[in-house]
């Protein structure tokens, strides 16, 4: 029977992420790209909605 020693394999390497470490941090680099571009989107929207409520009067009350 054959054991695979993981100390064998390419350093940085991660399951599922070919390639080794480069690729990870390009990869990860990427998501936070997508993902503060999403966040910005949010933000837009969300204060173009307090804008449409403010206009109909129907914005949220603090109290």
């Amino acid at each position: 029977m054959y054991y695979y020693d993981y100390r064998q394999q390419p350093q940085g390497f991660f399951p599922g992420f070919p390639g080794g470490g480069g690729n990870v941090d390009r990869r990860l680099e990427r998501l936070e790209r997508q993902i503060q571009r999403l966040e910005n989107q949010i933000d837009r929207l969300d204060r173009r909605v307090d804008r449409i409520e403010r206009r109909l009067g129907i914005g949220t009350f603090q109290g």
